[in-house]
């Protein structure tokens, strides 16, 4: 006696074309695509954070030249101004038809800050120049008889920080001596 077999069925009666062999590459390029793209906007976010902390650095470094400047401003004498061009970061009254001295990039008076800078900071410099006098409230100047206390000596204070690659910063401030 023969052994009984089952007649095999196909299903539907159509044979396999290994569609879902098709189906899943492509659903792996579209995760490969989706996966790059997120690497991408990962990279772009890592540069723009690393970019906002050497601008931050930059900043702060500035601004330490920035109040040393100012502190240099407040006890100045005449006698701390050459008398002409500039000299140990102290600088004359500008003339009005010359390139303003902190966006020359030939200008090479600029005075590095003695104080501390945050670390990895580029190193920060500046100037200050006198501005000569000016009124300390509007209409003092044309006052009968004129007060002591009427003008002040004014200072513009230009501080810097910058390197080669790294981020840029230039601060000012107008400084009035007590």
């Amino acid at each position: 006696m023969k052994p009984h077999r089952t007649p095999r069925r196909r299903s539907c009666g159509r044979p396999e074309r290994g569609i879902s062999l098709i189906v899943s590459l492509v659903l792996l390029v579209l995760v490969t695509l989706i996966a790059v793209g997120s690497m991408r906007g990962v990279l772009l976010q890592t540069r723009m954070s690393a970019t906002t902390h050497d601008r931050s650095l930059a900043f702060q470094a500035a601004e330490v030249a920035l109040r040393e400047a100012e502190r240099r401003a407040a006890t100045a004498t005449s006698a701390d101004f050459p008398g002409a061009g500039c000299a140990s970061g102290y600088c004359v009254t500008p003339a009005l038809a010359d390139t303003p001295r902190w966006m020359d990039t030939a200008f090479a008076g600029w005075q590095a800050a003695a104080a501390a800078a945050p670390a990895d900071a580029p190193a920060p410099e500046a100037i200050v120049e006198d501005m000569g006098d000016a009124p300390n409230w509007p209409g003092c100047e044309s006052e009968i008889p004129r007060q002591p206390n009427c003008s002040t000596r004014r200072y513009r204070i230009s501080a810097r920080s910058s390197a080669e690659g790294r981020a840029s910063v230039l601060v000012q401030s107008q400084f009035a001596a007590p």
